[in-house]
């Protein structure tokens, strides 16, 4: 009992000095409103463990779109306007790069990667090999890529609808790995999609805040292994093994491939034919594809999903779109990117889908260096919450903002303070980098679906399969019956892939 109450009586005592030493240190200079703290827990108490996000939207209607809060020693400030992230995040983005961890992610290498690399020369390396490689002008390049993985999708979901979730999944994972290596997904029991499903598992426990008590007592990393309660470390370990192997498996996968001749067009492989010995370690391509593939999927499957799920809850706007696309397009071909501005009410779908389910709903960073907004100091080491939920529901710019309706998008200005599509990527130096192949690609997706599918509310009784209320994690219980089925009856020519 001893060994487990004697850390945490320790930490006690250094928090409460640490605390009085910074409430001395700060003074009582002007600072940023926010709701009043407990001594010790700060305002943690106030914040569910859930949805933190629309507690933050909430209490922005009593503070203003840039408040303080304090999470037991932790200074914090939450910002629920795009005016004000696009004012620190870009114009002043070098001091807020940088992604919070948990002590876990650190021990189990994750932070190696663009994702939560914390070295700023590292990053930047990354950051240009995934401009290079995925940044607007490359988008040409994937567009086999994307007519394969969107066919076979559509194909699937047509042949199988009941396992429409695992048909997004595998669309999902498939243009993932071949963007980042050219790896082209052809088994539903892929080892590559396999590992990755295990990396993203292995993630998500390490990267879960406070899950291990090294995350609370940083110090104890340092201690032996054979400790009593060093479990962590052992577990930090195979995860970090994992890891690893997946980068290195996937590296030498493509190099093999660029010596047969036979690469096709991907990140690791622009990577490697610019690359020169001694401009940067080999390893930063090697990393950067890895969670490329491993963490680039969420958007896509969050996206697809709950575009499903609207379309089920809202039959009168999938016929209207439905309407659009057959006027347009007509039923000999299916759409394309080409056809998006002759499509501006499926556009209308596409941008709601990203307002109310935007793929991250809370961006977490760190001030790297004290800074200072209307007047009011924010210290380095303050945790920053850009709140992209909070932002994509205000209610001054989208009015009835729980509802969806895609008519809001209907004849007005795209600006970019309030067009979801440019809100939901992100902001400053951590913008998505492959927002542009991602939009067309889902675009692509969501138009055919469209297209080829009538998605309508269903019974057992008639076959129709379960729709999950989605949440984040798609953990909630089905909760919905659909059915789909195709509207057209060329679709078997219509999903057919015509390359290779």
């Amino acid at each position: 009992m001893e060994t487990h109450l004697s850390p945490w009586v320790l930490s006690l005592v250094v928090y409460l000095f640490l605390s009085l030493a910074n409430r001395i240190r700060r003074g009582s200079g002007r600072r940023l409103s926010g709701p009043a703290r407990l001594p010790l827990f700060g305002n943690a108490l106030q914040l569910p463990r859930k949805r933190v996000w629309m507690k933050l939207a909430d209490l922005a209607k009593t503070y203003g779109p840039i408040y303080s809060l304090q999470i037991f020693r932790t200074p914090v400030i939450v910002i629920n306007s795009v005016e004000v992230a696009r004012e620190l995040m870009e114009a002043k983005s070098a001091n807020y790069i940088t992604r919070p961890l948990t002590k876990m992610v650190e021990l189990s290498g994750y932070d190696n990667g663009p994702v939560l690399e914390p070295d700023a020369g590292r990053l930047r390396f990354q950051r240009k090999l995934l401009h290079a490689a995925l940044g607007q002008g490359q988008v040409q390049q994937y567009e086999d890529a994307q007519e394969y993985h969107v066919q076979t999708f559509l194909r699937n979901l047509a042949q199988d609808p009941e396992h429409y979730f695992r048909h997004i999944r595998h669309l999902a994972a498939g243009i993932t790995i071949e963007v980042s290596h050219g790896y082209r997904v052809r088994s539903r029991d892929d080892e590559f999609v396999k590992e990755a499903d295990i990396f993203g598992e292995n993630f998500s426990d390490a990267a879960m805040p406070n899950n291990y008590i090294v995350d609370m007592l940083p110090f104890l990393a340092v201690l032996p292994s054979f400790l009593p309660g060093m479990g962590f470390k052992r577990k930090a370990e195979s995860y970090k093994k994992q890891y690893y192997a997946l980068a290195d498996r996937g590296h030498r996968w493509v190099q093999n491939e660029i010596a047969k001749g036979a690469a096709r067009p991907s990140l690791t492989q622009i990577a490697i034919a610019e690359w020169k010995p001694g401009q940067y370690s080999e390893e930063i391509i090697m990393f950067s594809a890895t969670q490329v593939y491993t963490g680039g999927g969420d958007t896509t499957t969050v996206i697809l999903a709950a575009f499903l799920s609207f379309m089920v809850k809202h039959p009168e706007i999938l016929k209207k779109a439905q309407a659009e696309v057959d006027r347009v397009v007509g039923s000999e071909r299916l759409p394309t990117v080409a056809d998006r501005p002759n499509l501006p009410y499926v556009e209308a779908v596409f941008a709601e889908v990203f307002r109310l389910k935007a793929p991250i709903s809370l961006l977490p960073r760190l001030v790297d260096q004290d800074d200072v907004y209307n007047g009011c100091p924010i210290e380095k080491g303050t945790m920053v919450f850009v709140n992209v939920w909070g932002m994509l529901h205000d209610e001054d710019k989208y009015p009835d903002p729980h509802t969806f309706k895609p008519e809001r998008w209907l004849g007005g200005e795209r600006h970019p303070n309030v067009y979801p599509l440019d809100i939901a990527f992100g902001f400053g130096r951590r913008v998505c980098p492959g927002r542009h192949i991602g939009e067309d690609f889902l675009f692509t997706a969501v138009a055919r679906t469209i297209a080829l599918f009538n998605i309508a509310p269903g019974d057992e009784s008639s076959g129709g399969v379960l729709v999950s209320e989605l949440g984040k994690t798609f953990s909630g219980r089905p909760r919905q019956r659909f059915s789909i089925t195709p509207r057209v009856p060329n679709v078997e020519e219509l999903v057919r892939y015509r390359g290779e």
